[in-house]
């Protein structure tokens, strides 16, 4: 897990924008910070700060390359007052998030299938191989349980792969279910 620290300007707009007391802001910063997922680099700073989502929470943090958590705001800041942004920008800021979170999504669910495909071919060539076990003599059963324990380490990892995927797909439905 990620060290965070807290700017003082982030505990500040904390306390305004997320109605947070001075004594709680650095410590839920610091879990927001823990709990989110990354968005893209802030083009302007050369990639040495970055925007993180924390679904959960409903939170967008800015946080520096070295862990500093340097602004936060509610995750939909920008649509929540009408002073903030003309209608047609914010629809259009709506639309291409939303847009955005279907490619990545869409993307995320296409490598989760292909690992998904991969994890059932890898569990059938396990299946095979212990086939292969019941009637092998003593060298090939030596050869054949090499083969079924790389099998199997390929096998846990693939299962990781998918579990990992599997979530980040759910965070991304669930973060596109504001602009539906």
């Amino acid at each position: 897990m990620n060290k965070y620290n807290v700017s003082r300007l982030a505990v500040k707009n904390a306390i305004a924008r997320l109605g947070l007391t001075n004594a709680q802001a650095p410590n839920a910063l610091i879990k927001y910070a823990q709990g989110s997922s990354f968005v893209w680099s802030l083009g302007s700073t050369s990639g040495s700060q970055a925007v993180y989502d924390n679904y959960n929470e409903r939170v967008r943090l800015v946080i520096a390359e070295n862990g500093t958590v340097l602004d936060v705001f509610p995750i939909d800041y920008a649509l929540q007052s009408p002073h903030n942004l003309s209608e047609e920008v914010r629809q259009s800021l709506k639309e291409s998030t939303k847009e955005t979170l279907i490619a990545r999504r869409d993307k995320t669910h296409r490598k989760w299938c292909e690992t998904e495909l991969a994890f059932h071919e890898n569990s059938y060539e396990i299946a095979k191989v212990r086939l292969q076990l019941i009637d092998a003599s003593v060298e090939e059963a030596a050869t054949l349980n090499r083969r079924l324990a790389d099998l199997c380490a390929d096998n846990k990892r693939l299962h990781e792969d998918r579990s990992a995927l599997r979530k980040e797909r759910t965070e991304l439905e669930r973060a596109l279910v504001p602009y539906i």
